[in-house]
């Protein structure tokens, strides 16, 4: 008759499953890091990153323009401006739909950013409504005397006076995933390659690649720009041809 295990055969059999049980969650780690390589664009590191908040009508529109911008490390869109709280698409009260940029002031400034919004609308045109409002808005004093600066530039330039807002930011709530990136999202052969590297809705609303190729795909950015980041970006050669096509590139040289 076969006695009972021992203390030294129990001892054994547990460091057996713990080099077994190790082993599987180091596979599995290495699993999970491989499925987690980004592009190329988004594996850079910056020591500083400063935000802007701009409403431009609906945020559609001026996720795409601010993405395309070189320096520009991300974009998501919300709402802004009014006292309603966790307002939504459905009620969004008195809030204004509005994007947020995060760039690197050592490759594009605030004032450039500014820029862009002021020539992106008419400012001597009002809104029809609060959602789709015209407001430059300021995080600092700073972003506040360049905004305020720019606006007497324009006006000195003019006969008119221009109506667009300017205004301290309170609070800025990010908007449903669905609105996220809208223009990447709209397009298959882009959205496809880019849902490799993230699968969670965030990941993708932040990562630089994604912003610009919802700029590429909308018509901002120059030719010089898209050959710069086309091998960067995370695409199939299927998609970098397509892209490359798009601004008059030799797609051969993309592939």
């Amino acid at each position: 008759m076969t006695g009972k295990p021992g203390l030294v055969t129990y001892f054994v059999i547990a460091l057996t499953l713990g080099l077994i049980v190790s082993i599987g969650f180091a596979q599995g780690e290495s699993s999970m890091n491989d499925n987690h390589n980004l592009p190329e664009i988004d594996t850079r590191e910056y020591e500083n990153i400063e935000k802007a908040t701009f409403a431009l009508g609906c945020f559609w529109g001026g996720d795409a323009r601010f993405g395309a911008v070189p320096g520009v490390i991300r974009t998501r869109v919300g709402y802004a401006g009014g006292t309603t709280e966790n307002p939504t698409y459905r009620n969004i009260g008195d809030h204004t739909e509005s994007i947020q940029v995060f760039y690197n002031p050592e490759e594009v400034s605030f004032r450039e950013l500014v820029e862009i919004f002021w020539a992106y609308h008419d400012p001597f045109t009002g809104s029809y409504s609060t959602q789709y409002a015209k407001i430059l808005f300021y995080h600092d004093n700073s972003q506040q005397k360049i905004a305020k600066a720019t606006r007497e530039e324009i006006e000195e330039g003019s006969e008119g006076k221009v109506v667009t807002s300017i205004k301290p930011l309170d609070k800025f709530y990010v908007a449903e995933d669905y609105h996220q990136k809208y223009r990447l999202k709209q397009n298959r052969t882009f959205i496809r390659d880019l849902s490799e590297y993230y699968q969670d809705p965030d990941e993708l609303r932040d990562s630089t690649a994604a912003a610009r190729l919802n700029g590429y795909i909308a018509g901002y950015g120059t030719p010089g720009q898209v050959e710069g980041n086309i091998g960067k970006l995370g695409l199939s050669p299927k998609a970098q041809n397509r892209l490359a096509s798009k601004f008059g590139l030799d797609s051969e040289n993309n592939s």
